[in-house]
């Protein structure tokens, strides 16, 4: 009787550049500089020869804290062609297949329309051992509820999707990454906007300390595992003869011979 309404699905080409402007705000550029932080903190650690990014920063400088030689920024958007930047189909990536080291994802499952799609791209294109990098919104934060109740003002956060990152690692689990580092950040955005620099790193350092899951945004690392191999036996040839039912019929056979029948 009470048929409920449909949410409109969007997919990450279309949201990109309302999400995009976003960022380019006040807010948009204060939590992007958190994020920041916590990245700078990450990929230093991480080394390869090939990495890309696919998400809402318009280029691939936030690739550069790491020690991986060649950056690709990656965008579904027909935009101008810049030094390593390639179009692609988020649901389909034209990528060989274990060809990365390093993909970071950023905000890009929040916006997807299909974001098993999204991160099963992602997973493919990276090599065993290789990481992988996701940078999303926290459900269980301030900001979910700020920002649906500021849905007119900014009506492309209201679309926005915040996935638990409890979630994101089930879906990693079944593409055989398994997680190993996670992160919180900006626990009190977007009330924090407005402080000093001074209170805010103190605030900052309390909310850390509390070690609440309720940053703004997570970052979770995650590592693709080494497919286990079983070594051959050559005992293990299947020849035709050795069929449980030719077996059992030659083993009767032999038995009524050895009775005189």
């Amino acid at each position: 009787m009470f048929a409920r309404k449909k949410r409109p699905v969007y997919c990450l080409k279309d949201s990109l550049p309302e999400a995009r402007t976003w960022f380019e705000s006040e807010r948009g550029q204060y939590l992007l500089e958190a994020e920041k932080r916590v990245l700078h903190e990450l990929l230093p650690r991480m080394f390869g020869h090939h990495a890309s990014t696919l998400g809402v920063h318009p280029d691939a400088s936030l690739l550069d804290h790491t020690h991986i030689v060649y950056k690709t920024f990656l965008t579904p958007l027909q935009e101008p062609a810049g030094p390593g930047s390639v179009c692609i189909s988020p649901n389909e990536w034209g990528i060989q297949p274990r060809s990365m080291n390093m993909v970071l994802l950023h905000h890009a499952l929040d916006f997807a329309g299909r974001p098993h799609r999204v991160l099963r791209e992602a997973c493919r294109a990276i090599l065993p051992g290789g990481k992988l990098v996701v940078v999303g919104f926290n459900p269980r934060s301030l900001w979910n509820p700020a920002r649906m109740l500021d849905r007119r003002a900014e009506g492309i956060m209201g679309r926005a999707r915040f996935y638990q990152p409890r979630r994101i690692k089930d879906w990693l689990t079944l593409l055989n990454f398994r997680t190993t580092e996670l992160r919180y950040g900006d626990g009190l955005f977007p009330v924090t906007c407005h402080l000093n620099p001074e209170r805010l790193k103190t605030v900052e350092s309390f909310v850390a300390a509390t070690r609440l899951e309720m940053g703004a945004f997570y970052v979770l690392v995650a590592v693709k595992e080494r497919s286990g191999l079983i070594p051959y036996d050559r005992r293990w040839r299947s020849t035709g003869n050795r069929l449980l039912g030719t077996t059992a019929c030659r083993t009767g056979n032999m038995m009524n011979k050895s009775d005189g029948r």
